[in-house]
């Protein structure tokens, strides 16, 4: 990389209801629009990094994500968010702001 600045990835599965909203079978999957704004600001505003939300669903840019997709048919969906940082995957769950924003840190202090 030939230059210093960061970026940050966030893979997710925008929310769906796949029974329907007010369905009593199933809950809703995938992180919510209001979440995901939370996380991505946090991250800009304490670390500076670009940061690029990514849908799983877009194959196209899932095609350039290799890694993302072998980590989803290992773990699921409950493995999102999936956070890296300049390609490299530093959190997986569903971290705070705070939690994400410390692993980003402590793997820019790695590196």
């Amino acid at each position: 990389m030939t230059n210093n600045k960061k970026t940050v990835g966030i893979f997710i599965m925008p929310r769906e209801f796949p029974c329907g909203p007010q369905s009593s079978c199933c809950g809703p999957v995938g992180q919510s629009e209001e979440d995901m704004q939370k996380l991505k600001d946090s991250i800009k505003t304490q670390l500076g990094c670009d940061v690029e939300v990514i849908s799983v669903t877009d194959g196209n840019q899932m095609k350039n994500n290799l890694q993302i997709v072998r980590l989803l048919r290992s773990f699921g969906l409950m493995s999102l968010p999936i956070i890296s940082l300049n390609d490299e995957v530093v959190s997986m769950g569903n971290p705070s702001p705070e939690e994400a924003v410390l692993a980003i840190k402590e793997k820019i202090t790695q590196v």
